[in-house]
């Protein structure tokens, strides 16, 4: 009988991380997907900005953006589970949790776009310093707000249970 109940255990084991593997792949294509339009909208601004200085930059601008989605969505999963972020910033209100998550982000953002900068050099010649940094003032704003919309909805969506929040924002109402 033992031989049957170890087989039992791994095979339910196996189903088990194979669901775990389907629901995290499931959660990763929706930020992903989130992330790569939002970061393309801000690549969009900025190539039309730099068009004005003359500068071309739109496949560029758009191939971070689709790289950056990617990573981040990843960096959003694992980060979610880091014992500062569940410990310390889930006890605190939804509002103030996302936007320390918000800010966290935003920062490993910037700094990654600075080293990019530094290492491809790809137009910091070309943009007045002034323009430079109004320019990476809105990108932070702006990733903060994209950001702390993605965990506002996250962090309810939990606090209400799966699929609650959808359905209350998308259901007509009377329903």
């Amino acid at each position: 009988m033992k031989p049957e109940n170890k087989d039992e255990s791994k095979d339910e084991k196996k189903k088990e991380a194979k669901a775990r593997l389907k629901e995290e792949l499931q959660e990763f294509s929706v930020i992903a997907a989130y992330l790569g339009i939002c970061f393309a909208f801000l690549a969009t601004i900025k190539s039309l900005i730099l068009i004005q200085l003359g500068i071309h930059d739109f496949v560029h601008g758009y191939t971070v953006a689709a790289v950056e989605a990617l990573g981040l969505g990843k960096i959003v999963l694992l980060c979610h589970n880091l014992p500062f972020m569940k410990n310390t910033l889930d006890r605190r209100p939804i509002v103030i949790s996302a936007f320390v998550k918000s800010l966290c982000l935003a920062v490993i953002v910037f700094i990654g776009g600075q080293i990019e900068e530094k290492i491809f050099a790809r137009h910091a010649a070309e943009v007045a310093m002034q323009q430079r940094v109004f320019m990476d003032c809105t990108r932070v704003f702006c990733l903060v707000f994209v950001f702390y919309l993605m965990f506002i909805w996250r962090e309810l969506n939990e606090t209400l249970g799966p699929g609650k929040l959808k359905s209350l924002l998308l259901t007509p109402r009377g329903s």
